[in-house]
This record gives structure tokens, C-alpha cells and sequence, in this order.
């Protein structure tokens, strides 16, 4: 699991005064240990995982969904804009 990208971190703690780096890593950490368990085996440990990471984000970070998709789709579009750029070179047909 890769970590929070920076941007993401920084637009929440601007959204959210007094939330601390401390906060965002224990919602990274209750994640990645949700992400580590098998689904099929392990259901009711990842519900008690979800549960402690929603009521951290709705206690500390209540705009967290908001603030996550304004800035992929910032990411998104700044991607699309300085991505690889192609030429398509039309050649004749010999003859």
C-alpha cells in the first residue's frame, strides 16, 4: 500500500485545524492492517478495523471523502495535462 500522497495530507489538515500528522498516519496504519487480512477469513476483525478507522476520520477529518476527491480530480487533470504527448506522422504510400 503506497502512503497518502502529500497533497492529500496537506488539503486535509488545511480542511481540518488541529488535525495532526499523528491522526492521518493511525487511519494509514488501521488501513494497511485491513488490507493485510484475508476477507473470506478474517470478516470480523476488517469490520472492527473499519469501524475504528471510520469514527477516527468522522471524529478528526469529517471532510475527508470530500477533500480526497477534490484533489484526485485535481491530480487527475494535472496529469492530463502534462502527460506523454504523441505525433502521429502520416506517411504516403509508396508507388
Amino acid at each position: 500500500m503506497e502512503p497518502m500522497h502529500p497533497k492529500l495530507r496537506a488539503a486535509l489538515k488545511q480542511a481540518h485545524p488541529g488535525l495532526t500528522d499523528q491522526d492521518i498516519d493511525r487511519s494509514e496504519e488501521l488501513l494497511a492492517q485491513r488490507m493485510s487480512y484475508d476477507p473470506e477469513k478474517n470478516a470480523e476483525r476488517i469490520a472492527e478495523l473499519d469501524g475504528e478507522r471510520m469514527e477516527l476520520i468522522q471524529r478528526t477529518m469529517p471532510r475527508y471523502a470530500e477533500i480526497a476527491r477534490i484533489v484526485g480530480a485535481e491530480q487527475a487533470l494535472q496529469n492530463r495535462a502534462t502527460g506523454p504527448k504523441y505525433t502521429v506522422e502520416i506517411k504516403s504510400p509508396k508507388g
